[in-house]
């Protein structure tokens, strides 16, 4: 699957199509109440014409090399490059959302101004029997501005008339992207948000502790340590690759302990350990320092063969 030509084949799609819905997607705690946001065709096209120009920049980042396709993965979402994930459907967890995301059977009307506030909005490009396209936002890329008690004028084209009523607007681009079975994620929050990913993460993170913990290798003060591995979607996103590339079943604390007196950890950083009946206990005194613990079980530390330089390998710092 070549990314690029196959969001070329969406995009020509949603020029071609005029069938397009705006729809706001709110988590209740079971299946996610959809509901479509009356607009007119003119408004519809409009949207169909943004969304398909938006498709036209990722297109053109991918074929000019200013953004690299990868598969979806923790370990891209933490990288500092402009990088697409890719994945077909039947790989994501949770993947029944879709099903309803995509099926055109969500007639009910909602609006902005309805509770709860939506989670996220998707504009929805179909044909009865066709494909679907669907552009994934975030509700932050939705400005809701109220005119009730403020004097808001518009122009209808020989003079100023007062506009009343409240105006929606949509920001012109998307976070993720829907079509022929594949994902697009061009930003990771939003398919975070949409799966609850906060929740995987956190139950992952937990399994790679116990694992290290059977391996021998312990935290000190657990509770605390453990509230501060799981505090930060960031570090979760860490102890996710961390339990994803089982480095907790296969790390050992002779390992660890090379690792701390080779870069020399506990002088750089507020980190202690201490052996005991061939175990390596672990704590951090300050909480900014819990980066470099995860950095520690995760086995991010490397030194260089020419200069001899020892880095932290995803930050690309010196130590």
């Amino acid at each position: 699957m070549d990314p690029a030509k196959k969001l070329k084949e969406a995009r020509e799609y949603a020029m071609g199509n005029t069938e397009a819905e705006f729809l706001l997607v709110r988590d209740t705690g079971g299946s996610p109440e959809v509901g479509k946001l009356p607009v007119g065709k003119t408004v519809q096209q409009e949207v169909a014409d943004i969304f398909a120009h938006d498709l036209s920049s990722h297109v053109d980042s991918l074929r000019d090399g200013d953004t690299r396709a990868r598969p979806l993965d923790v370990a891209n979402t933490i990288s500092e490059d402009s990088i697409m994930q890719c994945a077909p459907v039947s790989d994501l967890p949770g993947s029944d959302l879709f099903e309803i995301l995509i099926s055109r059977e969500h007639d009910g009307a909602t609006t902005y101004t309805a509770d709860p506030k939506p989670d996220f909005q998707l504009i929805r490009i179909s044909e009865p029997d066709g494909k679907v396209l669907v552009g994934v936002q975030s509700y932050r890329g939705v400005e809701l501005v109220e005119t009730t008690d403020k004097l808001s004028l518009l122009y209808s084209g020989q003079e100023y008339e007062r506009f009343r009523g409240d105006m929606v607007v949509i920001q012109p681009n998307v976070t993720a992207v829907y079509y022929d079975d594949w994902l697009f994620v061009i930003s990771p929050k939003t398919f975070e948000s949409m799966f609850n990913m906060r929740e995987e993460y956190e139950k992952r993170a937990k399994e790679a502790i116990e694992g290290f913990e059977e391996a021998g290798i312990c935290l000190s003060n657990k509770d605390k340590m453990t509230e501060w591995l799981l505090s930060h979607i960031n570090i979760l996103r860490g102890m996710y690759e961390v339990y994803d590339t089982g480095i907790h079943e296969q790390a050992t604390p002779d390992q660890i302990e090379r690792m701390i007196k080779r870069y020399e950890l506990d002088q750089r950083f507020s980190l202690d350990y201490a052996r005991q009946n061939g175990q390596i206990e672990l704590e951090v005194g300050k909480y900014v320092h819990t980066w470099k613990l995860l950095k520690l079980l995760s086995g991010k530390y490397a030194e260089d063969g020419i200069m001899g330089t020892q880095w932290e390998i995803d930050s690309g710092q010196r130590l």
